[in-house]
């Protein structure tokens, strides 16, 4: 018999024997506080144990607080044995919730840990915030520490100063927590009260939690959520997520030498890991997007002119603080030693490395020139030079300088000397073909920005006669048919081919997200059945979490079916997970016009 199953049977006995109203009953006394309660779950005698568990059970979630700290804390074996028994048979599904949130809940009572942690992740993302009441039951009934921990992360990470969609549903959460007094519900109700201008009183609440919460987070919980850094949300990183959470909130509260302090605690907690310089710059990088760009005074050290610990991709996150401060000579001197410092007998995958995450963190110019220091160097090996050419490519498209896109990617499909550069791309596992059409792409892009209409059209139709199905140039291609209705017949057709391919490909390879994308992203900017590009997209979202660029087509999708608020509030999430990503940036721009305006949805230009 499962362990469930086990604490439901003996709740059902234990409930039997009180109603039955026996001796011990009596003894325990109808006004038993919970306390006496569970301290009566150790009794010597069977029958006391069985009523208190009894009554217990019957007084439910408010009896979950003490029963949790019982389990969890209780010298008394038998005690913290059927206080973890009781507290896994609440339940925590509502009479009120949806049939898919109950069918959710239903597999989270059941399930390990591992998909417990992938439905908490599924419930904060469904439609009309559906689940976010029963997540913040999680927090409060959750079993565990560590997955209360989790789910209070990603509720506590959906906070930020003035968000109009965390007013929204900040008294779901409310009601979801209710009163409990957990570490992680104490800290959720303080953000909630923070909901508009932070109070002094909510601000001392909320470091009182996360200091309780440092504390417990010493577990080792490892589940993969997609995110930077480790790419794990164990422990650790849910007291990163609470530290970063509370540095925010108190800049926001004007308090920023305790903004700092909090920094520093986030700092500490990366020294002596393998990839501490990484982590660094991330939390940097993070905390200057977040209001606390004065951390950057803390790794001071790690920065000096001679010192033997100069990191380049801690000076380059310092360099972004800096900038956000207004001092753009201490940025430029920061980044320009750190570009010094990789391309002196540096790994050329390190400045790609750093190229993404300049771009990630707002910094183009310097993101460019590490792109084109590996794509320019004669030394790269073709490998790095076709990664950096491809991403450095679609970087370039991005702030609209497709005539450099496609001169970069030449590079790449022109190789170098004998090398086979087609098997270079086929073991980095990107198609040839699919990097000679976007090429062509980006070329005809460049045309239709120079108003060459002819250019335009034939540098697509080469484009997907290199690869029929490259979604981009088929959409391109289809618009053209608004002032053409013979090229629109053609382009419907081929729009059609490429879905039953995409299809196809679906089948074979389920858990690869990236189909489920394309096919979501084509109809969403076509034609097609919206419905199901709406599953696929939401598909892909389950695969790969908060995916900005899945969270983007997710928008469109949400557009094409005529539901304008729900395009603009993903894509609030899309531009949340990627601030300084100008494509996704501006698509919500056009969200808001078409939702101000009442028109039909934009066709977004690509």
């Amino acid at each position: 018999m499962r362990p469930m199953e086990i604490a439901r049977a003996f709740i059902a006995a234990s409930c039997l024997l009180a109603s039955a109203g026996h001796r011990a009953c009596a003894d325990a006394g109808d006004t038993a506080t919970i306390a006496d309660l569970i301290g009566q779950l150790g009794d010597d005698e069977y029958a006391v144990r069985e009523v208190a568990a009894g009554k217990l059970a019957a007084i439910g979630a408010d009896a979950a607080d003490a029963l949790l700290a019982a389990a969890e804390s209780s010298d008394d074996l038998e005690v913290a044995l059927k206080a973890r028994w009781l507290v896994e048979a609440l339940p925590i599904a509502s009479a009120t919730d949806p049939p898919a949130v109950t069918s959710m809940l239903d597999r989270y009572s059941r399930g390990d840990f591992d998909t417990r942690v992938n439905l908490m992740h599924r419930l904060l993302r469904l439609d009309d915030d559906a689940g976010i009441e029963p997540l913040s039951r999680i927090v409060r009934l959750e079993r565990t520490t560590a997955g209360s921990r989790i789910a209070a992360a990603l509720l506590a990470r959906e906070w930020h100063p003035d968000d109009p969609v965390w007013t929204e549903i900040a008294p779901r959460i409310a009601s979801g927590i209710g009163p409990s007094g957990r570490p992680t519900a104490r800290l959720v109700r303080a953000l909630i009260d923070c909901s508009a201008a932070p109070s002094a009183a909510a601000v001392d609440e909320a470091i009182a939690a996360v200091r309780l919460l440092e504390r417990s987070g010493e577990g080792a919980a490892r589940i993969p959520v997609g995110d930077d850094g480790d790419g794990t949300l164990g422990d650790a990183k849910t007291t990163r997520i609470f530290r970063r959470v509370l540095a925010e909130l108190l800049a926001a509260a004007g308090r920023h030498d305790a903004a700092v302090a909090e920094a520093a605690r986030l700092f500490d907690a990366c020294h002596g890991s393998a990839a501490e310089d990484d982590l660094l710059a991330n939390e940097l990088a993070w905390l200057s997007d977040h209001g606390v760009p004065q951390a950057a005074s803390l790794l001071a050290e790690r920065v000096a002119t001679g010192g033997d610990s100069f990191a380049p991709l801690v000076a380059y996150a310092a360099a972004v603080a800096h900038r956000r401060m207004g001092d753009e000579a201490v940025a430029v001197d920061l980044a320009d030693r750190a570009a010094a410092a990789l391309g002196d007998g540096g790994e050329l995958s390190r400045r790609l490395q750093a190229a993404m995450l300049l771009a990630r963190w707002g910094a183009p110019d310097w993101s460019l020139r590490e792109y084109r220091a590996v794509v320019d160097d004669p030394t790269s090996p073709l490998g790095e030079l076709a990664l950096a050419g491809v991403i450095g490519a679609e970087f370039l498209h991005d702030h609209g300088r497709d005539g450099e896109a496609a001169a970069m990617l030449r590079v790449v499909l022109d190789g170098r000397g004998g090398d086979d550069i087609n098997q270079i791309l086929m073991r980095l596992e990107r198609d040839p073909r699919a990097i000679r059409s976007r090429m062509l792409y980006f070329v005809a892009c460049d045309a239709a920005s120079h108003g060459d209409r002819a250019t335009y059209r034939s540098r697509l139709e080469e484009s997907l006669a290199a690869h029929p199905k490259d979604v981009d140039s088929l959409i391109a291609w289809y618009r053209l048919g608004d002032d053409d209705p013979v090229l629109r017949v053609d382009a419907a057709a081929r729009v059609t081919k490429a879905l039953e391919q995409l299809d196809e490909e679906i089948q074979a390879v389920p858990d690869d997200p990236n189909g489920y994308n394309e096919y979501a992203w084509l109809v969403a900017n076509t034609e097609g059945d919206v419905g199901k590009a709406l599953r696929y997209s939401k598909r892909s979202l389950e695969l790969s979490f908060d995916s900005p660029s899945y969270l983007d087509t997710m928008a469109h999708c949400r557009a094409a079916a005529g539901d304008a608020a729900g395009a603009e509030r993903t894509q609030l999430l899309a531009v949340r997970q990627e601030p300084h990503n100008v494509t996704i940036r501006r698509n919500l721009e056009h969200f808001r016009a078409a939702r101000r305006t009442g028109s039909p949805w934009p066709q977004v230009p690509q």
